[in-house]
């Protein structure tokens, strides 16, 4: 009887210890292994490309700041070429424009210099006695003429002395009246040159300007 006791109890202790010799140390389980790949084809991988991302304000600001200013040497910045050309071609003018205004200087000073005819005149004028009767005659009609053809409110009668065959007439323009020296000054020497009275000068020199006009004529010596 005592002996199948033992028995029994031996048999209940190896069942005890087994099962927890079974439950301390049962193995953990091992992870599948993934296949080596072979040397002859190795697998590349490529990390994933990412999206540009917007830039931040910050960021967008510092681009836009100017770079720290430096020492440097500033050079003027050169000039378009139609600014240059412009600048020519004024200059160009001014010289033009001067040149005009000489050439016209000149011809002035040749048409107020007296011609020889005028010089002539003029001579003869200062070397001649007075013809009363005729040279008071003749200034009467040339003083009559700037009246009688209604030109007293334009024009007066300045100088009008005849010698004995010589005269000199000198016009000028009222005050506040501008005459042209071609047109209008022409104008009244064609209308005197056709008095009656006029046609016996036979030599006539006529000098106009923006003074007046100035007129040297001379008749024919009167026969003896």
């Amino acid at each position: 009887m005592n002996k199948q006791l033992v028995i029994t109890a031996l048999g209940a202790f190896t069942l005890g210890f087994g099962g927890g010799y079974m439950v301390f140390f049962e193995p953990s389980p091992v992870p599948a292994t993934q296949p080596t790949p072979s040397s002859d084809a190795q697998l590349v991988t490529h990390p994933p490309q990412l999206a540009a991302l917007p830039e931040s304000p910050q960021t967008a600001l510092k681009k836009q700041q100017p770079p720290p200013a430096t020492d440097t040497l500033e050079v003027a910045p050169e000039q378009p070429q139609g600014a240059a050309n412009s600048a020519s071609d004024i200059d160009t003018l001014r010289r033009e424009l001067a040149a005009a205004k000489q050439t016209i200087a000149t011809y002035k000073h040749i048409l107020d210099a007296p011609s020889d005819m005028e010089a002539e005149l003029k001579e003869r004028f200062t070397n001649q006695e007075r013809d009363e009767a005729w040279a008071y005659e003749v200034e009467t009609k040339v003083s009559d003429f700037v009246y009688s053809q209604g030109l007293a409110y334009k024009i007066k009668l300045d100088t009008a002395q005849c010698k004995q065959t010589v005269c000199r007439l000198q016009f000028s323009a009222q005050e506040d009246v501008e005459l042209d020296p071609r047109d209008d000054w022409h104008n009244i020497q064609n209308t005197l040159m056709e008095q009656p009275w006029w046609q016996q000068f036979h030599r006539t020199n006529s000098r106009s300007s923006e003074a007046g006009l100035n007129l040297w004529v001379e008749r024919l010596p009167p026969s003896s």
